[in-house]
């Protein structure tokens, strides 16, 4: 029996990851506020939009590809329930990348340099550097890291918030490490992950030490004027949560789930105290 089309509608909703992808979205806003815009600015806002078309369809891409290691890893997911097709969700990946580029267009062209770049990176991870250990996790930190970035490029000032991107990016290597620790019998299928080239502990050593370094980034923002005193108060919760990650990392692999969790609370708590250094 074919799925009807509300049922289709709120998986493809599902498939963006709602509770992920505004996080890119606020990235980019933070991005921009920092390199000195407006809060109501035009190119500021259609970079947010751009973001939220092509991180969704990140997203989407991610689940046409891995749909054969989620039917292991996330059995939960729409393609593998038989409620979207795989070429369906293809399509609609497609569509939304297209969206997002020609958004970027608008805003000027160092941001559709940046979309088109982020794309062809994620085209490349998804085809190949799947199997090329750390690397295919310092694909998928830096286009999620260059949301920053992005930000400052719509306003024309990008290198101001570059060392939030670069902060962002070794707490996402990590949490990428991490998330394949917890995916590693699916993974096993088809991809030759860090934890599957390496052993789940020595590669939850390795994720520790990019989250460590993050945490010992963490004072640069102040230290270089980008952000205020009030972003170095509220940035402490933030150091906290990650040392006590590291904890569970080292003390039992098991802990890849909630850990991945857990990091993903630190980066949205990290985004507010960014926030509150700007105002």
């Amino acid at each position: 029996m074919k799925n009807s089309l509300p049922k289709k509608a709120k998986a493809f909703i599902i498939s963006i990851r709602p509770q992920t992808t505004p996080l890119g979205m606020v990235s980019v806003y933070v991005g921009g506020l920092v390199a000195g815009a407006v809060y109501d600015s035009i190119n500021l806002l259609l970079a947010v939009i751009s973001t939220f078309f092509v991180t969704a369809a990140s997203m989407t891409f991610n689940d046409y590809f891995d749909w054969e290691i989620d039917k292991i890893n996330h059995a939960d997911r729409p393609i593998p329930k038989g409620i979207i097709k795989p070429k369906e969700m293809l399509y609609f990946s497609i569509a939304f990348f297209a969206i997002g580029i020609t958004i970027s267009f608008f805003v000027n062209l160092l941001c559709l340099g940046i979309a088109v770049i982020s794309i062809l990176l994620l085209i490349v991870y998804e085809k190949y550097s799947k199997n090329i250990g750390i690397v295919s996790n310092m694909t998928v930190a830096f286009i999620s890291a260059i949301s920053f970035t992005f930000g400052g490029a719509a306003v024309g000032n990008p290198y101001s918030s570059f060392i939030l991107s670069i902060m962002t990016f070794f707490v996402m290597t990590g949490r990428e490490i991490i998330m394949d620790i917890r995916d590693t019998e699916g993974d096993k299928l088809i991809r030759r992950s860090l934890p599957i080239q390496i052993g789940k502990k020595k590669a939850s050593y390795v994720a520790c030490v990019f989250l460590i370094i993050t945490v010992i980034l963490t004072p640069l923002p102040y230290t270089l004027n980008i952000l205020n005193i009030w972003y170095l108060l509220a940035i402490i919760p933030v150091g906290i949560i990650t040392l006590i990650i590291v904890i569970l990392a080292l003390r039992d692999i098991k802990n890849a789930a909630i850990t991945a969790q857990l990091i993903r609370v630190a980066l949205a708590i990290a985004l507010v105290a960014f926030i509150i250094g700007i105002i």
